[in-house]
């Protein structure tokens, strides 16, 4: 091999140009194809026992060309590392086998999620913009985000674990309850407790309301579709929460925002809010981008900001705590007046 071309690439500028661009090829094409392996269906098809090529083209194509086509998209998952072929049977490997188990859904959520949604956010962005256009609400899968969202799990259950009382009568407000896990969480924990689990996206509260059946929780919690600022302010709940969609309202209207939800409260309730804040991973600057540039949100909210904010909504006796140690996400504990 003649080295001559690498030579002629350094002295035009271009080696270092092109090696580092190279270097991020690959783990965009394996972050890629973990998310295809699950929205094309061939990950839970092969979750369940290796399949013989011509089974799989059955559900993909029978033509020659669309064998040609699926033999090929084999293929480069063999390359990645994400599939393995034992005679012509395939199979799944590495780390494409650990996401398919059920308690790793979380995380494979945020492959689809990171691939789609904030491949497009990134992508196109900046032509939205010019275009005078920003993005919707409806731009993101709201089932895969509250699937997504359980990532945060382990310390989204440390901040209930810290301030939910554990026993006695009490009543939950969620807001934007997503699939209604943290919602049977609070409950498993203290028996006499009933929620109501408000949602924006009707498709994702129809799918609480599924789970909530599914896990027989019917008779103490109520799944609502709504928008928390259009939902009568009644003072009847012990406790409100708004967990990891502050960024859902835009900042001039948060104080209001939250304003109505103490008056959600009985005195002496409390507001347990968990955010990203400013200055967390690139993970927490991508959602405060989508929070930035969707017409009905706002960007991350900063720590002392969203205290100052809390103060001005009327609560009192207001903690913060960091939930990931050096790391951007919070809970904000809010009191209302006794």
């Amino acid at each position: 091999m003649s080295i001559k071309p690498f030579i002629k690439l350094m002295q035009r500028g271009q080696l270092t140009a092109f090696t580092g661009i190279n270097a991020l090829f690959k783990p965009f094409y394996r972050l890629t194809y973990l998310a295809a392996l699950k929205q094309g269906g061939l990950m839970d098809m092969l979750a369940q026992r290796p399949m013989a090529f011509d089974e799989l083209t059955q559900s993909y194509g029978q033509s020659d060309k669309a064998r040609e086509a699926l033999e090929a998209w084999l293929q480069l998952g063999l390359r990645l590392g994400y599939l393995a072929r034992n005679g012509d049977a395939y199979s799944l490997r590495g780390l494409a086998k650990k996401l398919s188990l059920p308690h790793n859904d979380a995380a494979l959520a945020l492959a689809q999620e990171v691939a789609g949604l904030h491949h497009r956010l990134i992508l196109q962005t900046p032509e939205k913009l010019a275009g005078g256009t920003f993005w919707q609400l409806a731009d993101q899968d709201g089932t895969l985000i509250a699937r997504s969202s359980r990532t945060l799990e382990a310390f989204q259950t440390e901040a209930i674990d810290r301030y939910f009382p554990a026993s006695g009568a009490a009543k939950l407000l969620e807001i934007g309850c997503g699939s209604g896990f943290y919602i049977q969480y609070g409950l498993s924990r203290n028996p006499a407790m009933t929620a109501v689990g408000l949602e924006m996206q009707a498709d994702v509260a129809a799918a609480a309301r599924r789970n909530i059946d599914e896990w027989q929780l019917q008779q103490r919690v109520t799944i609502e579709h709504g928008d928390i600022r259009h939902r009568a302010a009644e003072a009847q709940f012990d406790i409100a929460t708004l967990y990891n969609n502050i960024y859902y309202f835009p900042v001039p209207d948060r104080v209001a925002a939250l304003q109505h939800v103490r008056q959600c409260l009985r005195p002496g309730g409390f507001l347990l809010l968990t955010t990203c804040c400013q200055g967390g991973n690139p993970g927490m600057e991508v959602l405060n981008l989508w929070g930035a540039a969707t017409e009905t949100g706002g960007r991350l909210p900063g720590v002392g900001e969203l205290v100052d904010q809390l103060h001005q909504a009327g609560y009192q006796d207001i903690q913060t705590t960091r939930l990931i140690p050096g790391d951007g996400f919070y809970a904000f504990k809010a009191s209302a007046p006794a």
